[in-house]
């Protein structure tokens, strides 16, 4: 602390310029003063749980050197917990030794030199870790780091993050890695918008981005992140898994949280958290409820210039606000119950509810002026109720894992123009999930994973139109087998090789009333769909992956991957049914047709990690084959006029070719940088008969974030992000860049922390797309705007009460659940 306080005894040096000159001296310098000694020394030992006696994997070794006070080489421990540091240079050193929940352990001197007090080889022995407090005063509190890379996969931690402070799951994933969630709260990791995300290791309802969106980020833990998984997990997604660990009770006894967040344009948020928990049981609980008003503006311009010159030029101009107003509840309990020391049962029941009101204006300025007035009312609620079984039978190397989950949903919406023309719709869905994992040793150099999971999933579609029912039914059942088996080569090398295999039933039907379409086109749509009557699609596949792992270091690594993955049409990509039924401009509709599209992915990783610096980049290569895509734009004739039909299809193929880089910097305790950028670029082939889908696109994200802790003072936490110009089939898409700003303060001895946040602090995030098609008749050019919400204030304070410790419990904890649940090494 007093070289914290150091800091800032000299005014006449501002933060900024002390940052700035700390970092590139940081950068600038040789690792340590011995760089020009022998690197022969070797220093080793393993890292221990100082309670349960067990290894802790992941744990960073550093060796500083004591004269100059910098890291010179460290090791990260490995699954029992053993490091080995080799090619160490000669010189002085105390060994630092971390982990995220430990108090930081240091051994010194270690002497690395021939002769009398010294030596080249150093077994430091069995170094025990003690559990510490969440609420750590001081020097080790500043320097923890949101972001943490591990051999398979990439960890954010929610709860340090002042950006999602008060806000939803969507706010939670804008601040991870190589992570956006654009406009309409599609989801995207590195630019991939086939992504399947999970909350607690499980898919959750038929929408993605609404059940996201319906979590507070108060309930969230993690978010873990694998761009390219193994045959354990499920090969959805070619774009990789984002998986949202939710809160699970973890201190002892009674304990808790409660905060509540006030802001500009009615947004409000008031959530909390209970837990207690014993040596045998333990139960947890959460809730929250959220409300807030959403300003939407934008406008569509479309010009249409016919082959026919005598027809010269059509506009077609529209501006277009929404206000959005919606009250969220969501709301957690379950418990786990420990009936031996190595075995835990478990339930968990979540819900959530969402009612909204909207009311969309579209004023048409040319050719004509007119005014279409629609009010939407919408509600929805989602039930999931998961139960579990786990079994580490007092090994680290052996566990079974047994997981039954039952989820169900009901959605209702109502649009109304101004005519009293009125639209229903409601969906229902239900899913069960089943699922039985075991992994065990085989000899010494052998990992086995092996299991099967079962899930079923029903969506019904009833929909109230003119007067008139229809209805769309999907049924998807996959049954799926998988083994995976690691071989540890040597030390420094790793192999590990898998194989899935699924059976796919999928069944779709579409009824109602077929009679003529005489008052609009939408109508003539839904009647094509009903035409066409049923769609199945029964299919099988193998999946293989194989991975290899290669340590150039004690804290370097290299991986090469290889998976086959496959991209699922999602339901609104099948649902024939038109998205917008008021707007005849943009006619939005699924695709029952869509077939699923397979992918050969590749990818090489590359990290390093040190108690300062933290480096990870990634090149990856996409095949696919059956390439879905959106904008399949087809023309159809209407009472003899052309209407441009927007929806899915299959593209012959597609490549793509993307990479990322991460890089986190903590020069000192006070200040932590981090910078995340990542890039695309895709070559999609349409075929004979999709050639409107074949094309080019690419495009970069960038994410910057700086956080300042100032002793006595407050956190401080400045994110800017967005996207750069983006290229895609049709046009362009401009850059755009924000940036957040949160400021946190602690008092009580860190139990009531508030917190002063500000989104969209130059209040300039929006999207703006332009493109050009070409038709039979005529080529259309359409520029389009949009702004989503605006810039918003908001202070948010929580206050956490009860002991806020683990304790060190009588149990044999070997990984998996630890105390948050829903991990991506229990549950896929």
């Amino acid at each position: 602390m007093k070289k914290i306080i150091m800091y800032f005894n000299d005014k006449t040096v501002s933060i900024g310029i002390l940052v700035f000159s700390l970092s590139t001296f940081a950068f600038s310098q040789r690792p340590g003063a011995g760089g020009k000694m022998p690197a022969i020394g070797v220093v080793n030992g393993s890292v221990m749980d100082s309670t349960s006696g067990l290894p802790i994997e992941y744990a960073s070794i550093s060796l500083v050197n004591m004269r100059s006070d910098e890291v010179v080489t460290g090791a990260l421990s490995d699954k029992t917990g053993r490091f080995n540091i080799r090619e160490v240079p000669l010189g002085k050193y105390r060994a630092v030794v971390e982990f995220i929940g430990y108090a930081t352990k240091e051994i010194s001197p270690i002497n690395i030199f021939p002769g009398e007090g010294g030596g080249i080889k150093h077994d430091l022995g069995s170094l025990k870790l003690q559990i510490s407090s969440i609420n750590l005063a001081g020097v080790e509190v500043l320097g923890e780091s949101q972001f943490i890379q591990t051999i398979d996969k990439q960890i954010f931690t929610v709860g340090k993050n002042l950006a999602a402070s008060g806000g939803s799951g969507e706010d939670v994933l804008n601040q991870v890695p190589t992570v956006a969630v654009d406009i309409d709260g599609n989801i995207t990791l590195r630019g991939d918008a086939n992504v399947t995300v999970l909350i607690d290791g499980k898919k959750v309802g038929f929408d993605r981005r609404s059940m996201v969106d319906n979590l507070q980020a108060s309930m969230i833990e993690k978010v873990e992140v694998i761009t390219n998984p193994s045959a354990k997990y499920d090969p959805d997604g070619v774009g990789g898994i984002i998986n949202l660990v939710l809160k699970r009770g973890a201190f002892e006894g009674f304990n808790g949280s409660t905060s509540l967040s006030a802001g500009e344009y009615n947004k409000n948020n008031i959530s909390g958290n209970l837990n207690f928990r014993t040596d045998t049981w333990n139960v947890f609980s959460s809730t929250s409820y959220r409300t807030g008003e959403r300003i939407s503006k934008g406008l569509r311009e479309f010009d249409y210039t016919y082959l026919d010159t005598s027809k010269g030029v059509e506009y077609l101009y529209q501006d277009t606000k929404r206000i959005r107003n919606s009250d969220n509840i969501s709301f957690r309990f379950g418990g786990d119950l420990y009936p031996t020391p190595t075995s835990t049962i478990s339930y968990t029941s979540t819900f959530s509810n969402r009612d909204q009101d909207s009311q969309e204006i579209v004023e048409q300025t040319r050719p004509i002026r007119s005014i279409r007035d629609i009010q939407d009312n919408g509600l929805e609620n989602d039930w999931d109720h998961s139960f579990s079984y786990e079994n580490k039978f007092n090994s680290k190397d052996r566990k079974l894992n047994a997981d039954v989950s039952y989820g169900y949903g009901m959605e209702n919406e109502t649009e109304e123009d101004s005519l009293g023309n009125e639209i229903k719709d409601h969906h229902d869905y239900k899913s069960i999930i089943a699922s039985f994992d075991y992994e065990d040793k085989l000899g010494e150099s052998f990992d086995l994973e092996s299991g099967f999971k079962t899930t079923l999933k029903a969506l019904d579609d009833d929909l109230f139109f003119d007067d008139l029912d229809y209805n769309y039914n999907y049924n998807e059942d996959i049954y799926a087998l998988y083994t995976t088996l690691g071989y540890e080569i040597n030390d420094r090398l790793g192999l590990k090789g898998g194989l899935r295999f699924e059976q796919v039933e999928t069944k779709a039907k579409v009824t109602g009333d077929t009679t003529a379409a005489t008052s609009s086109v939408t109508h003539f749509v839904i009647n094509q769909a009903v035409k066409e009557g049923e769609f199945n699609n029964p299919y099988s596949h193998f999946y293989p992956s194989v991975f290899l792992n290669y340590k150039l270091t004690e804290k370097e690594q290299i991986q090469f991957g290889y998976s086959k993955r496959v991209n699922r049409p999602h339901t609104r990509s099948l649902n024939p049914f038109p998205r917008e039924m008021q707007d005849i401009t943009h006619i939005r509709t699924g695709n029952p047709y869509v077939r699923p599209e397979y992918s050969d992915v590749l990818e090489i990783n590359f990290s390093s990690n040190s108690r300062k610096f933290n480096f990870n980049t990634g090149v990856s290569y996409k095949h696919t084959t059956d390439a879905i895509a959106w904008w399949d734009r087809d023309e159809i004739i209407y009472n003899g006029r052309p209407y441009e039909l927007l929806t899915s299809g299959n593209a012959e193929s597609a490549k793509n070719l993307g990479g990322s880089v991460i890089i986190n910097y903590r020069p000192m305790p006070l200040a932590s940088f981090m910078l995340t950028t990542w890039w695309w670029r895709s070559e999609t082939t349409g075929g004979q008969y999709e050639e409107d889908m074949t094309g080019t696109s690419y495009g970069m994200h960038n994410r910057g974030q700086l956080t300042l802790n100032i002793p006595t003072v407050a956190r401080i936490e400045l994110s800017v992000g967005g996207r750069g110009t983006m290229k895609i089939t049709s046009g362009t898409i401009p850059a755009n860049y924000a940036a957040d700003l949160g400021i946190e303060k602690s008092f009580l001895n860190n139990r009531l922390s508030v917190t002063l946040k500000v989104n969209d602090l130059f209040d300039n995030r929006k999207f703006i797309i332009d493109t050009i098609q070409n038709y039979d008749l005529y080529t259309q050019e359409m520029y389009a705007e949009r702004k989503r919400g605006r810039r918003t204030t908001s202070l948010n304070l929580r206050y956490n009460f009860g002991k806020q410790q683990k304790k060190k419990w009588n149990r044999r904890n070997f990984g998996g659940r630890g105390g948050g649940g829903g991990g991506m090494d229990m549950d896929y």
